[in-house]
């Protein structure tokens, strides 16, 4: 039994592109057949590594939107402070005004890290479709499947109709329900459409592909001799169909359709080495979590740091924020590659770990970037634009001036509120040694007399 998705998805947004990487999937695996090796672990693998090597660019435009989106926010926190306070309609328009004018001059759109992340999110979840249900999106795997198929329908009519079968079929999870077994049941036993037939069929697949090594002998069992029988499908007998559906899932000794967890909770049936590996899968995936969330925070706090002069508290809110997410995601990483099958885990490890090697590639190759050669070609294509309309060319001011603006800013505003510490601790002191404490009327008087005596003696 496990927890496995229903037939190929066919989401207005998702489903599409689970059918494009399903063709990718379906091409590697008929490559590496070339070589004979006809192996799930192994499409996977190579599948991971070629859709991450061609999300390469959005990995570059998300780091770099992140880099300059580092140098506009000085420029923003300077027109903040000028406009802060005011409220009125004519100063919130000219706020945003020059606002605009700094991300169109760099070149930065407000909503560009968005655009990388909506891009990608499709991406990632069809990538989970795809991994956790093969056999729907690989035709040579779920052939071997229809082969078996094909016996029960033409072998044993109504097969539907055994109790220990449609048991067997229940006890698959999520795979299948009660209403897709009345449904299979009514297909085979009426006449009905090409159509139908192949719904109830991939029905079957999606249930079938949960059977784990105990669950396919228990299956020969229920349908006896049924292992020596060949299919219409691919011609092979049932049983060498059944030993191919186990060759093609295993991985490292374990089944990539049964979870970690269902072999831990099976540890007296089961080898050493199988139950070593099924622990060490969710724990390398947490971490190389770990690392990779450790490495991609920490550039982020670099950016961060060397862009804004943040407060105190902004400052451990961020890094509370950096602790909490290195410690919980390896965890839920951990937790989750228990629970599903194998083939997640796997997916995950290799997702991360090319995920980690794809960061520092691409942190390394920000950092050697003069973030004011980027900004110079940035205002090139702005002022191009702006001369085919007849505008005169915009001036930039160097990263390095704004910065120290910045500081200068936050210069004069400490030295303000020094001096009106100093100018209420003075107050204090004349009021004490003037009247003394008293009522709450009284200390309400205090700062005005301080005022007082200072201007009697101009």
């Amino acid at each position: 039994m496990n927890l496995l998705a229903l037939t190929k998805y066919d989401g207005a947004i998702i489903g599409p592109v689970a059918r494009l990487l399903g063709y990718i999937m379906e091409a590697i695996f008929s490559f590496t057949g070339l070589f004979g090796i006809f192996n799930i672990g192994l499409s996977i693998i190579i599948f991971t590594i070629v859709i991450k090597a061609l999300m390469i660019p959005m990995s570059i435009k998300q780091q770099k939107f992140t880099k300059m989106n580092a140098i506009v926010s000085p420029e923003i926190q300077i027109i903040n402070r000028k406009y802060a306070g005011k409220k009125d309609q004519a100063s919130m328009m000219k706020r945003n005004e020059e606002t605009m004018a700094v991300y169109n001059k760099y070149g930065v759109k407000p909503t560009g890290g968005c655009l990388q992340l909506i891009i990608q999110f499709p991406i990632l979840l069809a990538l989970y479709r795809v991994v956790w249900n093969i056999p729907a999106y690989v035709g040579r795997m779920r052939d071997i499947y229809y082969n078996i198929i094909s016996v029960l329908s033409e072998k044993f009519s109504g097969f539907m109709g055994n109790e220990e079968f449609t048991k067997l079929l229940a006890n698959q999870g999520t795979a299948i329900n009660a209403d897709k077994i009345a449904k299979i049941t009514e297909t085979f036993a009426n006449v009905s459409s090409a159509e139908e037939i192949t719904v109830a069929k991939n029905y079957l697949v999606d249930a079938m592909y949960a059977f784990d090594a105990d669950e396919w002998n228990k299956f020969q069992d229920i349908f006896a001799n049924i292992g020596g029988m060949a299919g219409t499908t691919t011609g092979e007998t049932v049983s060498d169909s059944i030993d191919k559906i186990g060759s093609m899932n295993s991985f490292l000794g374990l089944n990539l359709s049964v979870s970690p967890m269902t072999y831990l909770s099976n540890i007296a049936k089961v080898g050493v080495w199988v139950i070593i590996a099924a622990i060490m899968i969710p724990l390398l995936s947490g971490l190389i979590q770990y690392i990779s969330t450790k490495i991609s925070l920490a550039a982020q706090e670099k950016q961060k740091s060397s862009s804004m002069m943040k407060k105190p508290e902004e400052e451990n809110s961020f890094v509370q924020s950096m602790n909490m997410m290195v410690k919980i995601m390896p965890i839920v990483s951990i937790v989750f590659c228990f629970m599903f099958p194998t083939c997640i885990g796997v997916y995950w490890i290799i997702s991360s770990l090319v995920q980690l090697i794809i960061q520092i590639c691409v942190n390394n190759y920000m950092d050697k970037l003069d973030i004011n050669d980027v900004v110079a070609k940035n205002m090139e294509k702005i002022n191009a634009k702006r001369a085919r309309m007849g505008l005169a060319p915009q001036k930039v001011t160097r990263v390095a001036n704004i910065t120290q603006q910045l500081e200068e800013d936050q210069a004069a505003m400490d030295e303000r509120a020094r001096k009106r510490e100093e100018q209420i601790k003075a107050s204090t002191e004349y009021y004490k040694n003037t009247t003394g404490t008293g009522r709450l009327s009284s200390k309400a008087n205090m700062v005005a007399q301080y005022n007082e005596k200072n201007k009697n003696k101009k």
